[in-house]
């Protein structure tokens, strides 16, 4: 069976990436080829595919704007601007666990590719003097980064569910507006319920700091760079490394950096894994589609007689878990239900879009999931402990809206 394939072959990436210590890249290498040969690709289609999905626009725009991603965040580090940052957010909100949660979240407006290694060194940084393991800081910026992707209009994900559904963006936004509660609650719940402390001499955030325009002013100069991203890319539509070459320079001249640091911040990021797990993880999809895996497992649940529903929920999952992509499990399940079901609600589509989501969530091959645990140099099995509560909830709440 198709599905129970390639999850033991994910099962054997996982399992080589975390016990025999090899790079996450290179075990994802090796499962896409195994994939490949199951489902009948001979050794030169696969290499032809890994040449295809290397030399692809899309793998080629994506290494571009992770490396403007790293030489930002390394000028706003150089610069001092970062650590300003975190210590006028501190000022303002008073409660350093408050800052953590906020960080990704506000990022997370930015529907931009591997968008998660934008905001982990702003929460390395915030959460330097708490005690706070690899995984829950890993956790703290992945999960919340993703919280808007059920109601946000400008996630491609959800513009295209709305296109294939027929259903208005914004009523299907409205319909899906309690997965963003759900997702905070469940995940402050794994993290912000228990109490976190400061580090054994570390200073403690100020508690009684007088809020004036000068502290507001100094936060909102600190944080320039990282509006100048946002708002062009939110409301100009703006080229996303246009924009960061744009921070970069405003935060060179704001802080009157020489050209020497600018010199080397280009050097230090240019050498990075995770390039090579851009490289990996669009060479994966790239089998799934040339090899039909991903047509064999819609198929697959068809000749199962599984009941409608179960299918709704499963289908938009699994395809999730094995792509990461939101518009991928959209563009792949949707077609596919619709045609099952005779068309889409603005009930089952929720249901499909929330499922899918949860399975986007814990899939390995999520892009931010992977930079992030790559960032922090979390345990995946701990990390992934972590998750099973949250994206649990999506699904129970994916249940409760399609009418279970």
């Amino acid at each position: 069976m198709p599905v129970i394939v390639i999850f033991i072959i994910f099962g054997l990436v996982l399992g080589a990436s975390r016990y025999l210590k090899l790079k996450l890249w290179a075990c994802l290498m090796a499962g896409a080829v195994l994939i490949g040969l199951c489902f009948g690709m001979r050794p030169a289609a696969i290499f032809s595919t890994f040449i295809r999905t290397t030399g692809d626009a899309k793998t080629v725009e994506i290494l571009i704007i992770l490396y403007g991603i790293a030489v930002f965040e390394y000028t706003l580090r150089i610069t001092g601007m970062l650590n300003k940052l975190i210590v006028n957010l501190k000022k303002v909100f008073r409660d350093d666990r408050l800052v953590l949660g906020l960080l990704p979240a506000f990022l997370g407006f930015l529907p931009s590719p591997g968008g998660a290694l934008f905001s982990a060194p702003l929460v390395d940084e915030a959460s330097k003097n708490l005690e706070l393991s690899s995984e829950e800081k890993s956790f703290i910026n992945f999960w919340f980064r993703h919280i808007w992707e059920t109601i946000f209009p400008l996630f491609p994900g959800l513009i295209l569910a709305s296109a294939m559904s027929k259903i208005p963006l914004y009523s299907l936004a409205w319909q899906m507006s309690p997965a963003v509660a759900v997702s905070i609650i469940a995940g402050s719940a794994m993290v912000f319920s228990k109490r976190i402390k400061y580090r054994e001499g570390a200073p403690k955030a100020a508690e009684a700091v007088k809020i004036n325009f000068s502290v507001l002013a100094d936060l909102i100069v600190n944080l320039l760079p990282i509006l100048i991203v946002i708002s062009g890319a939110l409301f100009f539509k703006m080229n996303m490394i246009l924009l960061i070459v744009i921070a970069v320079i405003w935060a060179f001249i704001q802080t009157g950096t020489g050209v020497k640091d600018l010199k080397k911040i280009l050097i230090d990021t240019l050498y990075s894994q995770n390039l090579m797990l851009i490289v990996a993880i669009m060479m994966f999809a790239g089998i799934l589609e040339d090899s039909g895996a991903s047509r064999a497992i819609p198929e697959t649940f068809v000749t199962m007689k599984i009941p409608l529903f179960f299918i709704f929920m499963a289908l938009p999952f699994v395809l999730a878990v094995l792509t990461g992509i939101n518009t991928a499990f959209v563009g792949l399940a949707f077609p596919i239900l619709s045609s099952l079901a005779g068309g889409l609600t603005v009930k089952s589509t929720a249901l499909a879009y929330i499922a899918g989501m949860a399975g986007v969530m814990v899939s390995p091959v999520h892009l931010c999931l992977v930079l992030t645990l790559s960032y922090f140099k979390a345990n995946t099995f701990k990390f992934y402990k972590m998750l099973i509560i949250p994206a649990g909830s999506l699904l129970i709440l994916a249940a409760l809206i399609g009418g279970l």
